[in-house]
């Protein structure tokens, strides 16, 4: 799919059920942003912030106290100790990817990309001259070891995982992260480890983190964000996490072209991730009873087809018809629901749509009628 035309697509589904814009009946089932406000205690550190004067230039790295509690937070996650010098406060998950893959990606460097998974990631590689080398999923939609290792040329310098996976909503069991972290020390490149949707992982599926796997220490390179985890996705707060000072490359480039993320942002995340509360409980319960309620209704409309996600907030969604996936999306769009083109998320994507229950569920009911209302008119 051409770049203009994804961003077209993505432009028109954005603009829905915005007052006095054209298209505004669609209805759009392609929005990662969580329904839920931001926590109480959360908001409430943000406005106490802005009350004592946290409203100046704060430290490009991000504050201490911050990163400090990132830092136990990712050595609470099984592996070795970080420290705050292990951790850069970014704008988001995505800028820290940017700097991460800027620092360490020379033009005509190969980053290895599992097929499908989120669609910056290519985007970004190609933005800064590197080569995104798709490498597709087996059957089941789970990473395929033996094409990972035929993916692999003199070129290879990384392989980017996303875990839990956006689209398609695998979570890796531990031995799949150890088959990952003995294939990059095999092959002596860097592991890239988006883990945004770390806290959503439902049925008793087991959150694997690359960080337990001590022998990666010195090429790990983890990325993660408030976004989903504690709804802060409008905050723009996330953060890199490196040992062995490989973070200190990834914190020049995000320096220089982002520079510092806003000073009352770090201090809501500092509430974020020093508070004990029950939301994170509470929402995995409601997404839960979403995800269950979206894949019955998507497996009652003839000629769709898809699996309950072990994590993240998506469903990927078989469609069987005899057109290309864009067509598809496009036709949709005419009838008034806005999904995600499979093809966006990477080549094989082809034949599926990317379906999101983070909104609520009379939201999405409603879509899904209007999307069984579509396949009808085929």
């Amino acid at each position: 799919m051409q770049v203009s035309k994804a961003i077209t697509l993505l432009s028109q589904s954005k603009r829905a059920n915005k007052p006095g814009i054209p298209n505004k009946d669609v209805l759009s089932l392609t929005n990662g942003d969580p329904d839920f406000d931001t926590p109480d205690h959360i908001r409430d550190a943000a406005i106490a912030a802005i009350r004592e004067g946290h409203t100046h230039y704060t430290s490009q790295i991000g504050e201490a106290d911050l990163r400090d509690a990132i830092a136990r937070h990712v050595s609470g996650l099984g592996g070795g100790k970080f420290t705050a010098d292990d951790i850069l406060v970014t704008a988001g998950a995505t800028s820290g990817l940017y700097a991460t893959m800027k620092a360490y990606l020379d033009v005509g460097d190969e980053v290895l990309i599992h097929d499908p998974s989120f669609s910056l990631y290519a985007d970004i590689a190609r933005s800064i001259g590197a080569v995104p080398v798709f490498v597709p999923w087996d059957e089941k939609l789970r990473l395929d070891m033996d094409a990972l290792e035929r993916a692999v040329s003199p070129r290879t310098r990384m392989l980017l995982l996303n875990n839990p996976v956006n689209p398609t909503g695998i979570v890796f069991t531990q031995a799949e992260v150890q088959d990952v972290a003995d294939f990059v020390i095999r092959h002596n490149m860097l592991l890239l480890s988006d883990e945004a949707y770390d806290h959503l992982v439902f049925d008793g599926h087991t959150m694997t983190s690359a960080v337990q796997f001590e022998d990666l220490a010195d090429r790990l390179i983890l990325i993660n964000t408030c976004s989903k985890t504690f709804a802060m996705t409008g905050w723009r707060l996330g953060y890199v996490a490196a040992r062995n000072s490989l973070v200190q490359a990834p914190t020049m480039i995000h320096r220089t072209s982002v520079g510092f993320v806003n000073s009352i942002s770090q201090r809501a995340a500092l509430a974020a991730f020093t508070s004990q509360t029950d939301w994170q409980r509470y929402m995995l319960n409601e997404y839960t009873k979403r995800r269950d309620l979206m894949c019955g209704l998507v497996n009652d409309i003839p000629g769709l087809h898809c699996e309950k996600p072990e994590g993240t907030f998506y469903v990927f969604v078989r469609v069987e018809v005899e057109m290309p996936s864009t067509a598809f999306t496009e036709h949709c769009l005419k009838h008034g629901v806005a999904v995600r083109n499979g093809p966006e998320f990477g080549p094989n994507g082809e034949g599926y749509i990317r379906l999101t229950f983070a909104g609520k569920p009379e939201h999405f009911k409603l879509g899904l009628e209007r999307l069984e209302n579509a396949m009808r008119l085929l």
